[in-house]
């Protein structure tokens, strides 16, 4: 008598229940089962462990972790856990109780709780079967996103990036341009490059074979150059004697002055007298066009071009007109006039 009121007391202070989220679906819908225990807290309580399938024709989706809270009075424990469920077939079909087993404190006996019976119902999609089968719908559109733009914008960009070289390459090697332009290199001092273009002349051997008059001509040419350069004389447009007649005015010692005058008197009888000079000659005008450019090389321009005349003004010509014989009298008697006027004064 007394185990049977203690086991009462017992079950009146546990509670298993278990609930649908709706009793009523589609073939193939979800569902969710509740399923929750109260007990007091000092309760040893054993979960029911869930398979795939409640019955042969409910099956379980998917599984939360059994979750466990207190009551507000702190005597109390509910324990929960959701089932989503799913049917594939219509009818009614039948949950069967839910059993919880659990243990007292003062008694080591498992007891088991059970949860009501719960009744499903799985209906079809309702079909007219006077109507024609319909064709199947077309996928639905999704937006077109960045995501997947991406791709063909960088093929886009290589195809584009591709074609630009090649168009770049193909002109650069028809204008026998080189790819990449070194930067250029600084501008030499005149008498550098003077002596540069002097001793690239010697090598050339030009009147060694022969080429007497490019020899002269060309060695005169880098003179012409650096004075250009050097003293600001126009040095290519002028003749020799205009040459030593502006290096006159400069201050070159004459010893420089005596040996540029050589070099180009040798080079003009060459060019226009058809003088052919002896082989010492030749080496002897440019070791003179070198020394001169060595002795000058550190004087400061002297020579400035020479200014035009400023236009002067034109002042018209007033041509006198012959005054007539009563104006002749007029102009007498106003000069008489003028002369007694001073004498009264």
């Amino acid at each position: 008598m007394i185990s049977i009121i203690l086991s009462g007391v017992t079950q009146a202070q546990t509670e298993a229940t278990a609930k649908l989220d709706t009793n009523s679906i589609l073939v193939g819908d979800q569902t969710g089962l509740e399923i929750t225990f109260t007990c007091p807290a000092d309760y040893k309580v054993i979960w029911p462990s869930f398979t795939d399938t409640i019955t042969g024709d409910i099956e379980i989706v998917k599984k939360t972790p059994t979750d466990s809270t207190r009551h507000d009075d702190g005597y109390d424990k509910l324990f929960v856990q959701r089932l989503i469920i799913t049917a594939f077939d219509s009818g009614y079909f039948a949950i069967p109780p839910v059993s919880i087993k659990y243990k007292t404190p003062d008694n080591n006996e498992v007891q088991t709780a059970e949860t009501g019976a719960l009744l499903l119902e799985v209906k079809t999609v309702p079909v007219n079967l006077e109507e024609n089968i319909k064709d199947i719908k077309p996928p639905i559109e999704a937006p077109f996103t960045l995501r997947e733009a991406l791709p063909y914008i960088l093929v886009f960009s290589a195809v584009a990036l591709l074609t630009f070289l090649v168009i770049f390459f193909i002109r650069k090697r028809k204008k026998a341009e080189p790819i990449f332009k070194a930067p250029p290199k600084p501008a030499l001092p005149p008498h550098r490059q003077a002596l540069d273009d002097l001793e690239s002349l010697r090598y050339k051997k030009l009147w060694q074979n022969g080429h007497i008059k490019e020899y002269h001509t060309e060695l005169t040419d880098i003179v012409r150059d650096y004075l250009d350069a050097q003293f600001g004389i126009d040095a290519p447009e002028y003749t020799s004697d205009e040459i030593m007649e502006a290096v006159n005015k400069t201050s070159a010692n004459p010893t420089a002055k005596q040996k540029l005058q050589q070099t180009l008197t040798l080079a003009d009888l060459v060019k226009f007298a058809k003088m052919e000079p002896l082989p010492l000659e030749h080496d002897a005008s440019l070791n003179n066009a070198i020394d001169f450019v060595k002795e000058t090389m550190h004087l400061n321009p002297t020579t400035e071009p020479a200014e035009a005349p400023l236009p002067q003004a034109v002042v018209p010509k007033v041509e006198e007109t012959p005054l007539s014989e009563d104006e002749k009298e007029s102009d007498s008697g106003s000069s008489e006039n003028k002369g007694k006027e001073a004498g009264d004064v």
